[in-house]
């Protein structure tokens, strides 16, 4: 059956905000007189707070966190799109797709971020990680776009840089497509997300115009 519907992932998918979420947890820990390199940020502090929590028990995470959404607030008037994302949403709303956007991040700031490239016009829904549907990888906030959207899974595409992303999209039963720039290789281990199996794996949006 032929895709009518894509919804895509915002952090690290659309908009580069992981480096500035790097940023801001790089801020946050030279104010508390920390010192870790972007690689044990990455791996040890974006994804699994409570994990990084019991490794790093000096680290104070409620003062890390709030620094670092201070900071990415701060910053978002700078936020750069992955090459063509504009581009590439137009292309696909002109040829009569759905587009919608499912975040982790709250709405707000999704809101901010994607205001900056005037992004809003081309989305049909938006959830945010605060909207009361759980987070990715449940996959109720796509089971609830897909319901706005008055589609069904098997006309839809999600698109996601992270293993949540498509292990989301699999339990809602659509297919699937993973994000892997090469400008996100310090944030994931593309090994280990392409053995997640996920349908398609691009790493340039502009890809996925051939891809529908």
């Amino acid at each position: 059956m032929a895709i009518k519907n894509i919804i895509f992932d915002w952090d690290g998918t659309l908009g580069m905000t992981l480096h500035l979420w790097l940023a801001g947890y790089q801020s946050g820990m030279d104010n508390q007189g920390h010192e870790f390199s972007e690689t044990v940020l990455a791996r040890d502090f974006f994804y699994e707070h409570d994990k990084g929590a019991k490794k790093y028990p000096h680290v104070d995470f409620t003062r890390l966190v709030s620094d670092a959404y201070n900071h990415l607030e701060q910053n978002l008037p700078n936020l750069k799109l992955y090459e063509g994302a504009a581009k590439t949403l137009g292309h696909l709303q002109s040829r009569g797709l759905n587009l919608a956007l499912v975040t982790s991040s709250p709405r707000a700031i999704a809101r901010r971020g994607m205001g900056v490239h005037n992004l809003e016009q081309y989305f049909r829904s938006l959830i945010g990680g605060d909207d009361g549907f759980g987070h990715k990888p449940h996959p109720a906030p796509f089971d609830e776009t897909i319901q706005r959207l008055n589609a069904s899974p098997e006309e839809t595409l999600i698109i996601g840089d992270a293993r949540t992303d498509i292990l989301a999209g699999q339990a809602a039963r659509t297919t699937t497509c993973l994000f892997t720039p090469e400008s996100n290789k310090l944030f994931h281990d593309f090994e280990e997300l392409g053995a997640i199996g996920a349908d398609y794996t691009i790493d340039r949006l502009a890809d996925l115009v051939d891809l529908i």
